[in-house]
């Protein structure tokens, strides 16, 4: 995939994409927070998360394996409610090709893995296990 004609730099092998109805919407402060991203530091930093715009012009936020440079999850949101600068998550998409990411429920763990690292590096709720922004 690209963006306006330049490749993108994280893609995917076999994404798989499901609604995520029951995420929480992200404040405008986490919003900004999640779109600046993580990059990693040193060597055991795990995790980079970035920002991109689809081709349709949807935000989304990519959490990637620093080692390997393989998306595990995406999250895709659009404006929420009457700031504007809220955001909703309406997809979930997960790495489907074994060869680059294994678990026994990829949609869960995708799911647990964004609600985790967004919570640690953002301090954004993503489900209703954790406390709100």
């Amino acid at each position: 995939m690209s963006v306006n004609g330049i490749k993108r730099e994280y893609e995917f092998s076999e994404p798989v994409s499901a609604a995520w109805d029951d995420a929480h919407v992200i404040t405008p402060d986490g919003w900004e927070r999640m779109k600046k991203g993580v990059q990693p530091r040193e060597m055991e930093d795990r995790w980079i998360v970035a920002h991109e715009v689809e081709d349709n012009g949807d935000d989304a936020i990519l959490f990637v394996r620093s080692w390997t440079g393989f998306p595990v999850a995406k999250v895709t949101v659009v404006p929420a409610g009457d700031d504007g600068m809220s955001r909703r998550v309406t997809k979930i998409t997960w790495e489907g090709d074994d060869s680059r990411w294994r678990a026994d429920d990829k949609e869960s763990q995708a799911k647990n893995d964004v609600a985790m690292l967004s919570r640690s590096f953002f301090q954004v709720s993503m489900s209703s296990e954790q406390a709100s922004d």
